[in-house]
């Protein structure tokens, strides 16, 4: 369990990062807040798995 929240945790804290570093260089609605929103949401869907297998095997929660 506590693996898991730990995941959400880095998945949001390096999502938000990347979002403020990168801004949105997704297209992915025509209204600029959605558009916010959703890149926010990408960039989370592509860290999740990574954050998963680094708190799961390198610093090896259980």
């Amino acid at each position: 369990m506590a693996g898991g929240v730990m995941s959400l945790v880095i998945t949001c804290l390096i999502a938000g990062a990347l979002w403020f570093a990168l801004g949105s260089r997704f297209s992915l609605s025509e209204e600029s807040e959605q558009n916010d929103i959703l890149n926010l949401a990408a960039y989370a869907g592509i860290i999740l798995p990574l954050a998963f297998l680094f708190v799961f095997f390198v610093l090896d929660l259980k």
